[in-house]
């Protein structure tokens, strides 16, 4: 059984995440504050980061823990779940359950 008191930071944002995404999703942007966000825009938002302020680190564990879930490779950015996040006919369902679903998987060794 999967212990929810005590959530690694990426797992816990991507949870906060998939929250964000199931309000307000979109695809082509990362968005701000308050306006819809892709996959990226909404860790960036539940991590505290925003565009301008100039590092992303908090939300790069939730990005690769999300790439390994989903099978895509990762590059050292957040490029791959951004292509991801915007493939013609996913929606925010999709996002938000991929999300929930790489926050509960075993580390991969």
């Amino acid at each position: 059984m999967f212990d929810f008191t005590q959530l690694e930071p990426d797992r816990q944002l991507l949870l906060d995440g998939a929250k964000i995404v199931r309000v307000r999703w979109r695809q082509n942007s990362l968005g701000h504050n308050g306006e819809p966000r892709c996959a990226v825009g909404a860790l960036r938002e539940a991590a505290g980061e925003e565009e301008t302020s100039g590092t992303f680190t908090q939300h790069r564990g939730a990005v690769n823990r999300l790439c390994d879930s989903l099978g895509l490779e990762k590059d050292g950015t957040s490029r791959p779940v951004t292509q991801w996040n915007d493939t013609p006919g996913r929606t925010a369902e999709d996002v938000a359950t991929a999300m929930e679903a790489a926050a509960m998987e075993p580390a991969h060794v």
